[in-house]
């Protein structure tokens, strides 16, 4: 289990960065950040299904969804993305039903206020991350920091210990992301100062 924790966390992180890199003008980080959100929710939806949070796990679903949303929306070649996307998914829908449904009474699922909180945030920014309009991209770099937060508290008090420097870094993350999108407006105010 844990190698789907790191797996998930190592593309996690590497989507997070290449989205903190995009801007007003281009968006090309951003598809390939989506491109590492399909990778890293596809190991973490199913780690997450093995550990019985049901609020991570609606989200990694809602996140593995807006991933497809964005690559729908940024790819240049949507037939072929939709052709690999439909495939990944054919495959793991099998290994799931294969490996995971036969055991799924044996799962402890749970359902927390603070998972509820941190992943209902998490998800409320990254459906306003797949917007064209940079300002409402901007909104979801704030959630995305808020809902980081408690993601830390929520990877070390479960030994999630991948999950947590994985959101570490988001916090990092979310900040540069915040001002590449909205840097004309910071660079604005600042000068205005």
């Amino acid at each position: 289990m844990i190698i789907l924790e790191a797996i998930g966390a190592i593309f996690s992180i590497i989507g997070a960065y290449l989205m903190s890199l995009s801007s007003k003008e281009d968006t090309k980080p951003l598809y390939f950040g989506f491109i590492s959100f399909f990778i890293s929710n596809l190991a973490l939806l199913t780690f997450f299904l093995l550990n019985g949070k049901v609020p991570v796990i609606i989200q990694m679903v809602l996140f593995f969804i807006t991933a497809i949303i964005g690559i729908y929306k940024l790819t240049n070649n949507r037939k072929r993305d939709i052709y690999i996307m439909s495939g990944v998914l054919f495959i793991y829908i099998l290994i799931l039903i294969i490996t995971v449904f036969p055991n799924i009474t044996n799962i402890d699922f749970s359902i927390l206020i603070i998972d509820f909180i941190a992943s209902f945030i998490a998800i409320l920014g990254s459906f306003l991350l797949s917007s064209h309009k940079h300002i409402v991209r901007g909104y979801a770099f704030i959630c995305f920091f808020v809902a980081d937060i408690v993601f830390v508290y929520i990877g070390y008090t479960n030994a999630y210990y991948f999950f947590m420097i994985q959101s570490i870094f988001y916090l990092y993350t979310s900040s540069k992301g915040y001002y590449n999108t909205m840097r004309n407006e910071i660079d604005y105010f600042l000068t205005k100062k």
